[in-house]
């Protein structure tokens, strides 16, 4: 049997302000008449002691709250936050699919539900995009055009679940009297981009050709070598089967390569001396891929030194041959360490001028 002692309050509270008392304490208690109507749990015979002894005279503590580890998807609130603070709206969809869409899409169908319970239940999607699309035919027919749309979700292909984010935009992105702006291809495009820089990379755009994508204005995301998504406009003839009034853009981003080819951003002091600008004009045969490698060209020559490098002018005309172009090109540097000399700007730009024409690069005077 444990020993039982009766101790008075004072010694009580002197008990319990050891860290681990070596006693299991029991309060028994009469409540009076007259306070049996706030008297009537536990935690109010804690209050009262707690009051005759003192509030300021309890050694503050942090509550023990359990934390919680099931936070793991930083990329993907990371995306959430800056797609909605650009006007998107998160949606959650089924992950299914009817047959008639799958066949309308030219989709493929890894898995199917063998007892569905109706026809739109039928196959697990290897795509979001018929998701979005059947949310804009939602919103289209209660009258709201103008939406701007999201979804992670998931592919469901042979042996795995592939996390993806779904893009949808259409209508206008504002309807301020005199500021109305529609979605277009190069707005989208920035979304996306803007997307992709916060989290580290750069990436290639290249034509690409996809069965449900508008056939000139599909595009195709690649870093270091890997796909990574693609976006692009729907097509129209498939636009219209589905009777909607506007074509939306979409596209998908794949999540795991995407956290696969992150980097964490690397913040440096902006310097205090000036900055060096020098504009170059050249003109060369029309290609995929072709401004790019001048772009990777002014990172490999300039280096650290480089602070910014953008097209700024794309010329098409009767002064160039058949099948070129002119791209007017600008290089901002700057230096942390002092300010950049003509010297070393005219050799770096003299070094740069030569690589270029190696590889097919024209300089125009």
């Amino acid at each position: 049997m444990p020993e039982t002692l009766k101790l008075d309050l004072k010694e009580t509270l002197d008990l319990l302000k050891e860290e681990n008392p070596k006693a299991d304490i029991v309060f028994k208690t009469k409540v009076p008449a007259f306070r049996s109507f706030d008297i009537s749990a536990d935690v109010d015979l804690i209050e009262e002691i707690l009051r005759i002894y003192g509030y300021t005279n309890v050694e503050p503590q942090r509550p023990l709250l359990p934390t919680n580890t099931e936070i793991e998807k930083p990329y993907e609130e990371k995306i959430r936050n800056l797609l909605t603070d650009r006007g998107f709206n998160e949606v959650i969809t089924f992950p299914w699919l009817e047959e008639s869409i799958k066949e309308l899409f030219g989709l493929e169908s890894h898995w199917q539900i063998v007892n569905p319970l109706n026809a739109e239940q039928k196959h697990l999607r290897t795509s979001l995009v018929p998701s979005l699309v059947k949310v804009q035919l939602f919103n289209q027919n209660n009258f709201n055009r103008d939406i701007a749309i999201f979804e992670l979700g998931k592919h469901y292909l042979k042996e795995e679940e592939v996390p993806v984010l779904g893009l949808l935009a259409v209508g206008k992105i504002n309807r301020h009297y005199g500021q109305t702006k529609e979605w277009n291809f190069l707005t989208f495009k920035g979304v996306i981009e803007v997307l992709l820089q916060r989290f580290g990379l750069h990436a290639q755009i290249y034509p690409c050709k996809k069965g449900y994508m508008h056939p000139y204005l599909c595009a195709k995301l690649q870093a270091e070598g890997k796909t990574i998504g693609y976006f692009g406009k729907l097509h129209p003839s498939l636009a219209e089967k589905l009777s909607l009034k506007e074509v939306p853009y979409v596209g998908e981003i794949y999540i795991n390569a995407l956290r696969k080819l992150s980097k964490q951003p690397h913040y440096r002091a902006i310097s205090k001396y000036p900055p060096v600008r020098r504009d170059f004009a050249f003109s060369f045969t029309e290609e995929v891929g072709k401004t790019q490698q001048l772009l990777k060209r002014v990172k490999e020559v300039f280096g650290d030194l480089l602070e910014e490098a953008f097209i700024f002018d794309v010329y098409r005309g009767e002064k160039l041959k058949e099948g070129e172009v002119s791209v007017a090109l600008r290089v901002v540097l700057r230096s942390p360490e002092g300010s950049l000399s003509d010297e070393q700007v005219n050799r770096l730009s003299e070094e740069f001028i030569k690589r270029a024409a190696e590889e097919g690069f024209n300089l125009r005077a």
